[in-house]
């Protein structure tokens, strides 16, 4: 939650990861966010180098992407919409959606951890992020209008310092689009939701 929290400050201030500036700013946004969480010592001892390396490993990554991307935006919230006909309402946020030099979208969500895997997400045992991308299809970003959600990806940032983006559309035996696994989630999202108004259902 703590990265999460840097991450979120670092893009909404408006930082160019291209900069020069670019590390040190993460660095700096890092260092106030640790400061105001108050770790324990003992805590802190572990988890700031770790976020050290992260950094490093962030600004990288960013630059490596930099010329495709129009514009970045964090922690950002979709309206509420209703889920078909069965008249329950969707909403949601995203760590962060990015707009591409194309206009598409590129919807992403930081993990520290390994769980869920992109077998899980594609397979939507684990639907946020397709979810999400159907919420954007439909205009529930409202700030980001009707862009098209053409990626999907976990951004693993691993112990030491690796960034790991990790594409949830492409597994070993299935490949979907952005828009089609979107379409898929909110569909079964709504037979679910149907399944339990049935008063005869379990």
């Amino acid at each position: 939650t703590l990265f999460h929290d840097i991450l979120q400050a670092f893009i909404q201030s408006g930082a160019d990861p291209s900069a020069p500036d670019a590390l040190e700013r993460l660095l700096d946004a890092g260092k106030k966010l640790f400061a105001v969480t108050k770790l324990p010592v003992d805590v802190e001892a572990v988890w700031w180098p770790r976020f050290e390396r992260t950094a490093h490993g962030i600004i990288g990554w960013e630059r490596g992407r930099a010329e495709a991307v129009a514009a970045r935006h964090a922690e950002i919230r979709a309206s509420a919409i209703e889920v078909g006909a069965t008249g329950k309402l969707l909403s949601g946020r995203a760590d962060r959606i990015d707009i591409r030099a194309d206009g598409s979208a590129e919807i992403i969500d930081y993990k520290t951890g390994s769980t869920p895997s992109k077998v899980q997400a594609h397979r939507l045992l684990a639907p946020q992020l397709a979810l999400e991308a159907a919420l954007l299809a439909r205009g529930a970003f409202v700030e980001l209008g009707q862009a098209q959600p053409a990626e999907l990806c976990y951004v693993r940032l691993k112990a030491n310092g690796t960034v790991e983006p990790e594409s949830i559309l492409k597994i070993r035996d299935s490949e979907k689009t952005g828009p089609e696994i979107a379409e898929e989630a909110w569909q079964r999202l709504e037979r679910l939701l149907a399944w339990y108004d049935n008063l005869e259902a379990g």
